[in-house]
């Protein structure tokens, strides 16, 4: 499909220009170093790598110092010796009405200003996850391109607002901002660059359960949902940084390469002497940096590495076989060199140059609209907004669309005042779920304006839809290829307002390397209510363990009892006592499912899964099943309605016999490998997520013929034009 936005034309400008052999980079890499780290060997050999890969790739890299310490006082403006000057770009200080409200929310009904002032006293009340849900929609110096709120301050309690920096707001057109430091990250987001733009270089110093408070975590929280991600050392690292700052992209980019010779240290750092070397203080980048440069400095030139006692900053670069030290707490004579995480990660020049490729794909596209040219401006209504955020967050990137967001404190509670305004200002009206909210754009909206209506599977069965202007509006989105029919016949809408799009799932971050074994591995996300039929997983699992007790069960759910409809029910009730009355009574149960705990980090735990299971009883397209199967996961469908639309026939077992074949049959290496491969492969045809994008990019300029034609292949036939 051509894109025949204005953006689009840039792109395929683009496009020729790179078929003719031109710099594929656009704008320069800069390097937003903290003056506070001592030029010592692993900082220099970070930076250093930094300048090389995308020097290799085609862009202009520069470094730039900034430190909170120099508030008040310009930054250093010069770039170092090692770089060529950074080229000026016009300011973009944000004006009054940079600081209009993107994302609004409950508690911003009585402004945002007001809103941000009460944030400190809210957030000790109820907690952390307000704070981060604060931070995403509060206002701040929105640049073009921006869909995440790019303030820094309000509603984060831990750091002061930083400062407007010109020096700064002039790297608003830079392709790339690494900042080594939060505060330089949310400053230089203050001052102006897009947020999807700036990244910043995250190191956990340590492990982190799910559900454990961490003490050093809370610079990473402030910065996650204002700047476009986090460069982690290791799959392993990344995992740990979405579990503990929630939501947030991340990219593996190994910050030192053992091919890669340093030009200012050469590789010498100095030895690590003692445990208490090994042991780096959370907010000591530095220091980790130091100690890898040391620990890869070991094994130059084919040395073996001496053990260590156990940390977790060296197991990272080390990998399970340590080498480890006796450990001290055991006198009984354990393992002297126990095996525990995953295989020492790749740090090479060819990781850095592959994460580095992953990173510019992250990256918002490439061309710009002219200076000149006004935005589309893009509203997004509802409550309830699961499904939304993060494409919301990827349109809002975008130079040529302005999105806001306006989630609502329940179905039918708008924010006063707010609401009515961003749906006066806006060009394009979304309704997220058919609901009051669809109801009330359907009443208010002008004939100068476009509606769209996102239905899924719950609204249909409830008056809702029954209660909208369809007349008012433009299109209808739907998001399971057989529930086109349902609307049309149980509704009465018309095809040609139909337009089938699936949710977006970003599934590039979901296919990471499997652990081992993970093929024995039944993994389930979700068993409230008891439509999502727990008791068939039981079954299953009970099944499959008279034949192998290899296989086991992961659970990642909120508890029944936390979900209020649910357990005021008492049939639900007792369906949950019974279930785990099995599990721990049943000899073939007992032991073989685990409840991991509630959280984000979906595509660490993914890498668990060896098998996703969908045995409900009634679904829209199953966001889980979707996800696991792009992380590699192979499926195991029961034949819900518009299962096999959704992800093809061949995925369906048609009876628990069917089921327990197909994952016995997976105990094979090379039958798991291939049908994880076919599995990642059907998923991203189907839920194209760059054809999502495009899909509602078409919808937001009134193009829908085009949108309709993104997914048409697996739409039914009578609503594919």
């Amino acid at each position: 499909m051509a894109d025949n936005t204005l953006l689009g034309a840039h792109q395929a400008h683009l496009a020729s220009e790179v078929r003719a052999g031109k710099p594929v980079g656009i704008g320069s890499v800069v390097l937003l170093r903290d003056p506070n780290w001592s030029p010592q060997p692993g900082v220099c050999c970070w930076r250093a790598s930094v300048h090389a890969v995308f020097t290799d790739l085609g862009l202009r890299v520069h470094e730039i110092g900034w430190s909170r310490r120099a508030e008040g006082a310009a930054a250093e403006s010069g770039p170092s010796a090692a770089s060529p000057e950074v080229p000026a770009a016009p300011s973009t200080t944000p004006s009054a009405t940079g600081v209009a409200v993107r994302f609004v929310g409950r508690a911003a009904r009585a402004g945002a200003y007001a809103a941000g002032r009460r944030v400190r006293a809210v957030a000790g009340r109820v907690g952390r996850e307000f704070e981060v849900q604060v931070a995403r929609r509060m206002a701040g110096a929105g640049s073009p391109g921006s869909g995440r709120p790019p303030a820094a301050g309000a509603g984060q309690t831990r750091t002061p607002t930083p400062p407007v920096d010109p020096a700064l707001a002039e790297l608003a057109d830079a392709r790339l901002v690494l900042a080594e430091s939060p505060d330089a990250a949310m400053a230089a987001v203050h001052s102006g660059v897009p947020p999807a733009t700036v990244w910043l270089l995250a190191v956990p110093p340590e492990r982190a359960a799910p559900g454990e408070p961490v003490t050093w975590a809370g610079p990473l929280r402030d910065a996650a949902p204002l700047i476009g991600g986090f460069l982690a050392d290791s799959i392993d690292a990344a995992g740990i940084l979405e579990r503990v700052a929630g939501p947030v992209r991340t990219v593996v980019f190994p910050p030192l390469a053992t091919d890669r010779a340093c030009p200012t240290c050469g590789g010498g750092a100095e030895e690590p002497a003692g445990e208490e070397v090994l042991d780096v203080e959370p907010t000591d980048v530095p220091g980790h940096l130091r100690l890898w440069r040391g620990l890869l400095d070991q094994t130059a030139g084919g040395g073996e590495p001496r053990p260590t006692p156990y940390s977790y900053a060296v197991a990272r670069l080390r990998g399970p076989d340590g080498p480890w030290t006796a450990p001290r707490l055991d006198p009984w004579g354990g393992e002297e060199q126990p095996v525990t995480g995953e295989a020492a990660p790749d740090w090479t020049a060819a990781a850095q140059r592959t994460g580095a490729h992953h990173l510019l794909d992250t990256l918002p596209p490439l061309a710009a609209v002219p200076a000149d040219t006004p935005r589309l401006r893009v509203r997004v209504f509802g409550h309830d907004l699961k499904f939304m955020r993060e494409l919301a967050d990827v349109l809002g990137e975008r130079p040529d669309l302005d999105v806001a967001v306006d989630e609502w404190r329940s179905a039918g509670a708008k924010n006063d005042g707010i609401t009515e305004n961003l749906a006066r200002s806006g060009q394009t009206l979304v309704a997220e779920w058919a609901r009051p909210n669809a109801i009330w754009l359907s009443e208010v909206k002008r004939p100068d304006q476009r509606l769209v209506v996102r239905l899924h599977r719950f609204e249909i069965d409830s008056d809702y839809p029954r209660r909208i202007k369809i007349d008012a509006v433009d299109a209808v989105v739907y998001i399971a290829p057989h529930m086109g029919r349902r609307i049309h016949e149980e509704l009465g809408w018309p095809r040609e307002k139909l337009v089938y799009i699936p949710n977006y799932t970003d599934l590039s971050r979901l296919d990471r390397p499997k652990y081992p074994d993970a093929r024995f591995t039944l993994g389930m996300v979700g068993i409230v209510p008891s439509l999502k039929r727990f008791d068939l997983a039981l079954d299953l699992l009970a099944a499959l363990r008279r034949e192998d007790p290899r296989y086991t069960l992961l659970v990642r759910s909120q508890a029944s009892w936390a979900h209020k409809p649910s357990w005021q029910r008492s049939e639900e009730r007792r369906h949950t006592q019974r279930a785990l009355e099995r599990v721990e009574k049943d000899p073939l149960l007992r032991g073989a499912v685990v409840f991991d705990a509630f959280g984000r980090d979906m595509a660490a735990w993914f890498r668990k899964v060896g098998h996703i299971l969908s045995l409900s009883d009634v679904e829209g397209s199953h966001a889980a099943l979707c996800e696991g199967m792009g992380s590699g996961a192979v499926p195991v469908i029961r034949g819900w309605e518009g299962a096999a639309e959704a992800y093809g026939q061949d995925a369906l077992c048609g009876s628990l016999g069917d089921a327990v074949a197909r994952v016995l049959e997976n105990a094979d290496p090379a039958t798991w490998e291939r049908r994880s491969e076919q599995a990642k492969r059907e998923v991203t045809a189907r839920f194209a997520p760059a054809q999502v994008v495009e899909a509602w990019v078409d919808l937001s300029y009134g193009h829908i013929d085009e949108a309709r034609q993104r997914f048409a292949e697996y739409a039914e036939p009578a609503f594919r034009r």
